[in-house]
């Protein structure tokens, strides 16, 4: 798609808000532009009442939301009412429209596990770090699927530690991946484990010389590596800019010192609020 759209649909007052990614839609195009662009973190409750309620109250087009409430009472399928909203809305040309109906059908020939991960490993593109622990632990938690293979359930434990070990919760991070190299014996996942235990011990501020006493010489170098990132983190766009701001205000430019850290503060806050939701 490319182009200029003129938006024909109202704009909402109040907008239907998505928690789990921390987006906002005011308008029906807005709306397909989320669906189409995540198309894998889709699911039935995507058209709930609420939808429905905004639809029909703040964009005030009542022919939709009728629509919406038959398919809702009929049990109609993801991909009727996904491709139902797209095509009431001319945002998306019929090729456009017909990839998103071809992806929805792949989506159906995969099982729930299968789809789970789908979802699971998108909300970690967007950074929406508890929503694909969330899901993740589904599949981990869930009666083990005979049809899927071990690599698989390793995949799954893997990227779960990853999501864990983005939110600075290492010893969870640490016990995903100890079980994903159980399951699979990939020596990444091991690396992985190491590096998660060594990172825990740093955040918990503990005497770690007996730690250091026992490690193996692959440890040591993991260590030093980790040692080394961090001491070329002072080095980040983000932490020069933040000593520059420290030395602005030293230099008497208190007022805008507390703006520009308090339009971090926000920044901060609404990362964290994408990353927990």
């Amino acid at each position: 798609m490319s182009g200029l759209i003129l938006c024909r649909t109202k704009e909402a007052a109040n907008p239907y808000y998505i928690s789990n990614m921390d987006v906002k839609i005011y308008s029906l195009e807005e709306l397909c532009y989320y669906i189409y662009n995540n198309i894998y973190l889709i699911g039935m409750d995507l058209v709930d009442s609420k939808l429905i309620d905004f639809v029909r109250n703040e964009v005030q087009e009542e022919k939709l939301a009728a629509r919406l409430e038959y398919l809702v009472e009929k049990k109609a399928g993801l991909a009727e009412l996904v491709i139902t909203i797209l095509k009431y809305v001319d945002f998306y040309t019929t090729e456009e429209i017909e990839q998103i109906r071809g992806i929805l059908a792949t989506l159906n020939t995969q099982n729930v596990y299968e789809r789970l991960k789908a979802r699971a490993d998108r909300f970690m593109v967007n950074e929406c770090y508890y929503a694909a622990i969330r899901n993740y632990a589904q599949i981990i938690n869930g009666k083990k699927d005979p049809t899927l293979s071990v690599v698989f359930y390793s995949d799954v434990c893997h990227n779960m530690g990853v999501a864990y070990a983005r939110l600075f919760l290492f010893k969870q991070a640490q016990a995903c991946f100890e079980e994903a190299y159980a399951l699979s014996h990939h020596e990444d996942c091991r690396k992985c484990a190491m590096a998660a235990e060594r990172l825990a011990i740093n955040s918990q501020n503990i005497n770690h010389v007996e730690f250091l006493d026992e490690q193996t010489e692959e440890e040591y170098v993991l260590s030093r590596e980790i040692e080394t990132l961090m001491d070329n983190a002072m080095y980040s766009d983000e932490y020069r800019y933040l000593d520059e701001l420290q030395k602005s205000k030293e230099n008497g430019n208190v007022s805008l010192y507390y703006k520009d850290i308090n339009d971090i503060l926000e920044k901060w806050k609404g990362q964290y609020g994408k990353y927990t939701g």
